[in-house]
């Protein structure tokens, strides 16, 4: 089964947090099947120099970068920073740029999953059910140098590119044995934040069968259980479809 709505159910219940944790979670809706992985556009934590240097400041003015230090690492986290390399892309910081009240809400969402299924389940390394997402550079890895795809400097965001995403939506269709009795994919014209939403879903899938890039070595697996990691895609769609 698929769903994809914005803002209410297709039922007209709000999206409230809840409601997103009691779906992930398995106990709302019927989906045809259990839910074992869920794709969430949003921080699961914090740079780990960031939180030391709040902590520290708490008990008085000790900032310990200091004046002639830069802040990068108070900014982004590890996981932010090998995106860049792979994907040539920055994700927001999620300690100093608009999204930080996205990241307290997934927060929320998170803890409210761990005491209702388990702490396992929102591991902040994407091992459990949940796993960090990023749609922009996940899009353009499955779009990259096919008809439809999007130019480097591109965006598909906004209410005047709706082409473009019927345009990426065929790209990303034709890869996929994916049933849509329903036409709801054909909304993704219309808001890019659908658009998202099934990036999103896909992304989990590809975690789900170890098709994004894992953590390499020890000291970014310790900072991924630390600062969360953002799943990029490695593979192809067909192999989600196999």
């Amino acid at each position: 089964m698929i769903t994809l709505c914005r803002g209410r159910a297709d039922d007209g219940t709000e999206l409230h947090t809840k409601w997103l944790s009691t779906t992930a979670y398995g106990i709302r809706g019927d989906y045809g099947g259990p839910i074992t992985k869920v794709g969430i556009d949003a921080p699961f934590g914090w740079p780990e120099p960031f939180l030391e240097a709040v902590a520290a400041y708490r008990e008085g003015p000790s900032w310990p970068t200091g004046l002639d230090n830069s802040l990068q690492d108070c900014r982004m986290r590890r996981t932010d920073v090998l995106v860049h390399e792979r994907a040539d892309k920055w994700p927001l910081s999620v300690s100093s740029d608009s999204i930080a009240m996205c990241a307290m809400r997934c927060a929320t969402l998170l803890t409210h999953i761990a005491e209702q299924a388990a702490p396992e389940a929102v591991e902040r390394d994407g091992s459990g059910l949940c796993c960090e997402v990023y749609p922009d550079p996940a899009l353009r890895h499955w779009t990259d140098y096919r008809s439809g795809g999007l130019a480097k400097r591109q965006s598909y965001k906004g209410p005047k590119t709706s082409r473009v995403r019927s345009g990426l939506l065929d790209c990303l269709r034709a890869q996929l044995r994916l049933e849509d009795p329903d036409g709801l994919l054909e909304r993704v014209a219309l808001q890019d934040d659908y658009l998202d939403a099934f990036l999103c879903a896909l992304v989990a899938r590809a975690a789900e069968r170890n098709l994004t890039h894992p953590p390499e070595g020890d000291a970014d697996r310790d900072k991924a259980r630390l600062e969360g990691w953002i799943h990029l895609p490695k593979g192809t769609l067909e192999e989600l479809a196999a």
